[in-house]
């Protein structure tokens, strides 16, 4: 049978993404790519109704994240030498004050999103840290 000519839809391009050249040596970035690929990115999510990645980092997700942490910190992990379950309440406090201070250093610059959810994350935390500090074993 006789070969059809490639089209160039039937080729296949191969880009070199690695940071470092072949001798170590690290790659100058390649900003316009980069730079057009963003705009185009963010063109295209305003068009489909811009669906946001749940997993990207926002001041939301940062928040989200960093009430995880104070959760974690009063809830303690169990410690593989002792067997005991080891709380730090004071590092969940630290991390209770720096939400709050979070919200003190942005306030009226934030959405009613964002303002709403660091409010919540911060009275359930802090409920949560009164219950746990008050009752050693829980």
């Amino acid at each position: 049978m006789p070969e059809e000519p490639k089209t160039d839809s039937d080729e296949i391009k191969v880009t070199d993404r690695r940071s470092f050249t072949q001798s170590g040596e690290r790659r100058a970035p390649d900003q316009p790519k980069l730079e057009a690929t963003r705009t185009k990115a963010a063109s295209s999510g305003e068009a489909s109704g811009s669906q946001e990645d749940p997993y990207a980092i926002s001041f939301e997700n940062f928040v989200r994240y960093l009430a995880q942490v104070a959760i974690h910190q009063m809830a303690g992990e169990r410690n593989p030498a002792t067997g005991a379950v080891e709380r730090n309440l004071e590092e969940a406090r630290q991390t209770i004050e720096i939400l709050t201070m979070l919200k003190d250093k942005t306030r009226n610059n934030l959405n009613a999103d964002e303002k709403r959810t660091l409010e919540d994350l911060l009275v359930h935390l802090k409920i949560e840290f009164s219950r746990r500090a008050a009752s050693p074993k829980r």
